[in-house]
C-alpha cells in the first residue's frame, strides 16, 4: 500500500500577510521602521553612551508613496540574506545589544501593510545592496523568498553615504488616504516625538516631510519636592535587566501625566493612566490607588527597562504595550503602585489646601518656586519628599462667600473704582477690619 503525501498545511502568502498586518495600527508600523534606524544607530554608536550626533532619519510619505532613509550604517548582504528578511528572528541571528526591534516582524509587516510594491538599497562600508518587490506577483509565486537586484560585496562606500532607504508604492486604498491628510502627519509626528523622544534628545536628526522634529519634553519638579528614584537589577542567567523607577510631579497637565514605561530607550507606553500601570489597583499592603481623575494632572511616573538581550524585555510585539504576565513587568509593576499611591497621597494634600487656600497654600507655594528638571536628569536616589510646610507657610487663609443684590454689588463696584467682585470682598472687608480691629 503507497504510503499518502504529507498533509500540506503552509499557509498562503496571501493569509498571511493579511493575518501579518491586521493588528498593528499604521502609525505604529512607521514607528517599527523608526526603529530599525536607530538599531543601525546603536550598532554604529556605543548604545551605553547614546550619542547620536551627526545621524539622521528622513521620512517623506503622501498619497502615491512612503520613503524613509538614514544614514545609519546600512546592514550587509548576509544580514539581508539570512535574517532581515525572515518572518521572524532566528536564533543565530546576530543581536544588536540594547536593540528596540527584537521580534523579527517589523519592518516586513510595515512594508506589507503599506503597499504592494517596495523597495530597499541598502549601503555599508563594503558592500551595497537592493531588492525591488511585486507583492502581487510575489504572492502568486511558489517560493517565499526575494531576489536581489543589485548586490556589490566590494563596494567602497564613503561614510555620508552609509545607511538605508526604503520606499513603498502602490499604496493599499485606505493608506493613501491616510497619508494624504495633515491631520494623520501631525498625529505621526507627535507619536515620534513622544516615543523616540530619548534617542531625538541624543542628538539623532528625524525628520518628517523636511521638518526636524524635536523630543517632548518630561519634567519634574525638583528643589523643594523631590521625586522619588529607585534602581535595581535582575538577572537571568547570565545577562542583566537594569531597572530604574522615578516618580513624582510636574506642571499640572492631564495630557501628559501618568506612567511612561520605556524598553531600551523605547517608550512603549505614554502618559499612561489605565489599569495596565497600577490605577484603580491596590498596593502590596492593600492601600488603594486610585482611577485617575485631573486631580492627579501633575503625577508623573517613568520606569526604565534596559538589557543587552531584547527579549527579556516586557514589551508586547507591536511595542504598544507591556507583556503583563512577564515576572519581570509583575514585579515591578508592584514597586510602581508603591510609588504611585505616595505622590496621590501628596496631591490629596494639595488638592485639600487648594480647596479651601487656593494658590496662597503653602503646598502650592512651594510647587510654584519648583524647578523643572527633565527626567533624565533626574539620578538621584532618594524617596519621594513633600515640599516643607513650615517654609512656605504664612498666615492660614479661609474663604469667604457671600451673596448681596447685583444692583447694590455694581454700584459698590462704580465707588471703589473696582472690576470684580472678589476683588470688592477683599477690599471692604480689609477696610472693616482695619477700622475695628487693628
Amino acid at each position: 500500500m503507497t504510503e499518502p503525501a504529507p498533509i500540506d498545511a503552509m499557509p498562503t502568502k496571501q493569509f498571511f500577510v493579511d493575518m501579518l498586518i491586521r493588528d498593528i495600527p499604521l502609525e505604529r508600523a512607521v514607528l517599527d521602521l523608526v526603529d530599525n534606524c536607530i538599531d543601525g544607530a546603536k550598532r554604529l554608536r556605543d548604545p551605553a553612551s547614546l550619542d547620536f550626533s551627526g545621524l539622521w532619519v528622513k521620512i517623506v510619505l503622501n498619497e502615491q508613496s512612503f520613503v524613509i532613509e538614514d544614514n545609519c550604517g546600512g546592514f550587509d548582504i548576509a544580514t539581508a540574506r539570512d535574517y532581515a528578511f525572515r518572518f521572524g528572528r532566528p536564533k543565530e541571528a546576530r543581536v544588536t545589544p540594547f536593540s528596540i526591534g527584537q521580534f523579527g516582524v517589523g519592518m516586513k509587516r510595515a512594508l506589507f501593510k503599506f503597499g504592494r510594491e517596495f523597495s530597499i538599497l541598502s549601503k555599508t562600508h563594503n558592500e551595497s545592496w537592493s531588492v525591488n518587490v511585486n507583492v502581487d506577483i510575489w504572492e502568486n509565486g511558489p517560493d517565499w523568498t526575494f531576489d536581489f537586484l543589485t548586490a556589490d560585496t566590494k563596494a567602497n562606500v564613503p561614510d555620508s553615504a552609509r545607511g538605508t532607504r526604503i520606499e513603498v508604492s502602490r499604496l493599499r486604498p485606505e493608506v493613501s488616504s491616510r497619508f494624504s491628510t495633515q491631520w494623520f502627519q501631525n498625529q505621526l509626528s507627535e507619536l515620534i516625538r513622544v516615543h523616540q523622544r530619548q534617542f531625538i534628545s541624543k542628538g539623532l536628526e528625524i525628520r518628517l516631510g523636511g521638518v526636524a522634529l524635536t523630543a517632548v519634553d518630561l519634567n519634574f519638579l525638583t528643589g523643594t519636592v523631590t521625586p522619588s528614584l529607585e534602581e535595581y537589577e535582575e538577572n537571568f542567567g547570565d545577562v542583566t535587566v537594569k531597572v530604574k523607577i522615578v516618580a513624582g510631579v510636574g506642571p499640572s497637565s492631564p495630557q501628559t501625566s501618568g506612567w511612561y514605561v520605556v524598553c531600551n530607550g523605547r517608550v512603549i507606553l505614554a502618559a499612561d493612566r489605565t489599569e495596565e500601570t497600577g490605577w484603580g489597583r491596590a498596593t502590596p499592603d492593600n492601600r488603594d490607588v486610585p482611577k485617575f481623575h485631573n486631580q492627579f494632572a501633575r503625577f508623573r511616573g517613568i520606569i526604565y527597562f534596559d538589557c543587552t538581550s531584547a527579549e527579556l524585555l516586557p514589551w508586547n510585539t507591536t511595542k504598544t504595550g507591556v507583556d503583563a504576565d512577564s515576572p519581570l513587568w509583575q514585579r515591578a509593576l508592584e514597586k510602581m503602585i508603591t510609588s504611585t499611591r505616595t505622590v496621590i497621597d501628596f496631591l490629596n494634600d494639595l488638592d485639600s489646601e487648594a480647596s479651601d487656600q487656593g494658590a496662597a497654600g503653602p503646598l502650592a507655594k512651594a510647587l510654584a518656586s519648583a524647578t523643572p528638571t527633565q527626567a533624565d536628569r533626574v539620578t538621584q536616589k532618594a524617596p519621594f519628599k513633600a515640599p516643607d510646610k513650615e517654609r512656605f507657610s504664612g498666615p492660614v487663609m479661609k474663604r469667604i462667600a457671600y451673596s448681596r443684590p447685583e444692583t447694590q454689588l455694581v454700584s459698590l463696584m462704580a465707588a471703589l473704582g473696582l472690576n470684580t467682585a472678589k476683588a470688592v470682598g477683599e477690599q471692604t472687608f480689609d477696610a472693616v477690619y482695619r477700622d475695628k480691629v487693628v
